[in-house]
This record gives C-alpha cells, sequence and structure tokens, in this order.
C-alpha cells in the first residue's frame, strides 16, 4: 500500500508537470525527453520498491526529491522542445524561400516584370506621419501669418469665400432692390419737408407699420452686405492687375469696393444677366479712374496714359521673348507710334522727386543739400552784374533828358517794370510812333559808344 501510494503521489506529480508545462499529453510522450524522464521516475520506484514500512519520513522526502527532479527535466524538455520547434521553423522558411526562388525564375514572372519595366517609374514619396505633417502645416502657418497683411484683413470672413448661386443672387438683389425703393421714398420725403422725416412719416408713406419698415431695413441690409462681401475676391481680382501703377494695392482694393457698392445701386435684374458681369466693369472703371488721378503728383491726361500702357505692355512682351533691353525703335514699331512720340511719353512719363529724399542709402544726404539754388548768384556774377550796371548808367548820361528817361522806362531799368509805347507815350504826351523813334535815335547812340566804355565784356552775362 505504501508503494503504491509512492507511485500515485509520483502519477500525480507528473500530471502536474504536464499541466504546468502546458503542453498536451500526447506532444509530452512524443519529445525525446520524455523516455528519459520516464526512465528517470522509473528507476526511482525501483528503488523506492523494497524499503521498508517504517521509513514513512525518508520515503516522502526521497518523492519530494524525485518531484523536484521531474520538475527540473521538464523545464529542461520544453527547453530543447522550443530549440527544436525553432530550428523546425528555419528550415521551413529557407525551403519556403528556396520555393520562391524558383517561382521567380519562372517565365511568367519574368514576363510581368518586363511589362513593369515599360511603365515610367512612380517617384518615390515618403509618406510622414500624419499627426507630424499636420504638425509641419500649423508652423508654417503660425510662422508665415501676418496678422497686417491686407489682403487677409479685406478677406477676413468666411461669407468671402462662398459663391452664391443665381437663385440666392436673385433672391439678395430683389431685397437690395426693396432698400432703394425706400431709400428713394425717403429721400423725397425729405425733399418735401425740408428735413429728416420720421420713422412714422416713412412708414405711412410706404405702406407699413413702424416695426415692419424696421425689420425689412434690417433684412435688406444684411442682403446688401452679403451681396458685397461674396464679391470682394472680384475686387482682389481686379486690383492686382493695376500694381505696380503708382498706387498701393490697399488703395485699389478701396476703390474697387466703392465701385462693387456703386454697381449695387446701379443694377438692373431686368438686363438679363448676372450681377458678377455688371459689377465687374464698375469695378475696373473706378481703379482705373483712382490711378488716373491719384497715382502721380503731376496728373497725365487719360490718352497719355493709354499708350504708356501699350508701350509699357510691348516692353514686358519683348522681355518674355528674350530681348531684355529693346530699343526705342523696337517699341515704337510694336506700340503703332513715331519714335519721337515715343521720347515726348517717355519724358513726361518721368516720376518727380522729393527734394527731402536721401541720395545715398546709407547717408543722410538728401538732393535739397546738393542741388544748387537757381534764385542765388554765384559771387563772382553778382559783382559783374553790379559793374555792367554802374557803367550802363554811366553810359545813359550821354543821352539827352527825355530820350535818357524814355529808355529807363522802355526797359525798366528804375522799377524793373517795362512800360509800353502807349504808357510813355502818356507820360510825355506823345504819340506811340514819337517815342518808337526817340528809343530808336537813344539806342543808335548808345550802340556808338558801346566799343569806346568797354561794355563788351558783359556780352556773357546779357540773357
Amino acid at each position: 500500500m505504501e508503494v503504491g501510494t509512492s507511485v500515485n503521489e509520483e502519477n500525480g506529480g507528473l500530471d502536474q508537470l504536464v499541466l504546468e508545462s502546458g503542453k498536451s499529453p500526447l506532444q509530452i510522450a512524443q519529445s525525446p525527453s520524455w523516455s528519459l524522464t520516464v526512465q528517470s521516475i522509473t528507476a526511482n520506484t525501483d528503488k523506492l520498491m523494497p524499503v521498508e514500512a517504517t521509513n514513512v519520513i525518508d520515503l516522502a522526502k526521497k518523492a519530494l526529491s524525485a518531484s523536484k527532479e521531474a520538475a527540473l527535466l521538464a523545464e529542461k524538455c520544453s527547453d530543447l522542445d522550443d530549440v527544436v520547434s525553432n530550428s523546425l521553423r528555419t528550415t521551413c522558411s529557407s525551403d519556403f524561400s528556396v520555393e520562391e526562388v524558383k517561382t521567380v525564375r519562372s517565365t511568367r514572372h519574368l514576363e510581368r516584370q518586363s511589362k513593369t519595366r515599360r511603365v515610367p517609374k512612380a517617384r518615390d514619396v515618403f509618406h510622414e506621419p500624419y499627426n507630424s505633417r499636420r504638425a509641419d502645416v500649423q508652423k508654417k502657418i503660425n510662422e508665415g501669418f501676418d496678422p497686417k497683411d491686407p489682403l487677409r484683413l479685406f478677406l477676413w470672413g468666411p461669407e468671402t469665400k462662398q459663391l452664391l448661386t443665381a437663385k440666392e443672387e436673385s433672391e439678395l438683389v430683389a431685397q437690395v432692390q426693396d432698400l432703394m425703393r425706400l431709400e428713394k421714398a425717403k429721400k423725397s420725403l425729405q425733399f418735401q419737408f425740408g428735413r429728416e422725416p420720421t420713422l412714422v412719416e416713412w412708414a405711412d408713406v410706404v405702406g407699413l407699420s413702424c416695426s415692419a419698415l424696421q425689420s425689412q431695413l434690417c433684412a435688406c441690409n444684411i442682403s446688401r452686405e452679403k451681396l458685397i462681401t461674396a464679391n470682394l475676391r472680384m475686387v482682389v481680382h481686379i486690383a492686382k492687375q493695376y500694381q505696380g501703377r503708382g498706387l498701393s494695392l490697399q488703395d485699389l482694393m478701396q476703390e474697387g469696393s466703392m465701385g462693387l457698392m456703386k454697381s449695387i445701386e446701379k443694377f438692373k435684374p431686368q438686363v438679363g444677366c448676372r450681377f458678377g458681369t455688371y459689377a465687374y466693369w464698375w469695378i475696373r472703371q473706378t481703379v482705373r479712374k483712382a490711378v488716373f488721378l491719384h497715382s502721380r503728383t503731376i496728373r497725365l491726361p487719360e490718352n497719355v496714359y493709354h499708350i504708356l500702357g501699350k508701350v509699357m505692355e510691348a516692353k514686358r512682351s519683348y522681355i518674355q521673348e528674350g530681348n531684355h533691353n529693346p530699343t526705342k525703335e523696337e517699341l515704337a514699331k510694336r506700340t503703332g507710334i513715331t519714335v519721337d512720340k515715343l521720347e515726348r511719353l517717355l519724358f513726361m512719363a518721368r516720376m518727380p522727386v522729393s527734394m527731402q529724399r536721401t541720395v545715398w542709402a546709407d547717408q543722410a544726404t538728401t538732393f535739397q543739400e546738393i542741388t544748387a539754388d537757381t534764385e542765388i548768384e554765384i559771387p563772382d556774377v553778382g559783382a559783374a552784374k553790379q559793374l555792367m550796371r554802374q557803367h550802363v548808367h554811366g553810359l545813359l548820361n550821354i543821352l539827352n533828358l527825355k530820350e535818357r528817361q524814355i529808355i529807363r522806362l522802355r526797359y525798366g531799368i528804375e522799377d524793373g517794370k517795362p512800360k509800353s509805347l502807349s504808357e510813355i507815350g502818356n507820360v510825355f504826351g506823345l504819340s506811340k510812333e514819337r517815342v518808337r523813334q526817340l528809343e530808336s535815335r537813344a539806342l543808335y547812340k548808345l550802340k556808338q559808344c558801346l566799343g569806346s566804355h568797354g561794355l563788351e565784356a558783359y556780352a556773357d552775362l546779357l540773357v
């Protein structure tokens, strides 16, 4: 009975090992280490068979040591099975790779390879993770964000990015027409009363109550603003075409917005076209008029602007063709004008420079400091003119009193204001012809004395 108990305990220990190893009994029985384990267990049982019944404690100790040895052997068997399984896997994978090599060398795969060679290979694209790409885009947006960008400030709302359908546009235009009708009634009342009409008077004229009139005015104003904001992108598109003509982009967009608002007042749905088609011409007209009026300090005629635009277009076309320095003859030929007219146009198109502008960027010297003042004479010239005046006064002494006075009045020697022959005749009570004769005789006398008095030296000072 004791021996049977020990054998059962050993079998229970083996069952425990089977459960701990996590393998089926069939797998453990087929493993190469199982025979060793069984032999060791049978050997231990053979040794335990002749043990006496009195040594129960020694038998239990030996059974416990045998179970421990069995557990260690089971662990070694599991490790050995793992190694064997890994080796089997590697051999299977190697066999599979060999089979793959065999299939790669088949003619069908070679045909597919030849077909793929004919197709142009796409560029290798490195797909970044979505989060990193989104972070980079957000970083670029934050770095390039300019809060003072005129386009960002002008097209700030989401309404400017939405296009209107024909139905929505017709509804908005109808409400704007109602607003124009109400404003027209108000202007007639203002002209009739000579003052601003009250809300009650305005409502009585249009046949509405005060609350209905206020609600309609609010809805019409909202529709007008929505129609304006929906067409602001067209204003920017037209304004960009006129950049570089003397006005900034902000001024051009402002003038274009004024043209857009004016087109809303002038538009009539009965014309049979979309509002954008009608507003385009008003916007362009206001922008061109602003360029014509405010782009230059000295205003030029409109036809001159038109011809200058043709000249700039011809120059731009030559640059696109590769001729970066076209001659005046080439520009005149392509524009359809003469070379002389082109030179006059370019002379008129010169931009004036401010006297307070700096000559060099790295210095504070202005044009006013280096430009000579034409009203201030050079000291040498001033002294020479003073000597000439003294000689002229001395030369007049050779004339008689009447001739001397006529010459002084005729050429403004006294007060700097020359007088006509009739005015001198009224002073002396003579006719114009007599004054002319006396003047001719006095000049003849002066010419005869020029050589003797040495006045030929002042010939360079005469203007």
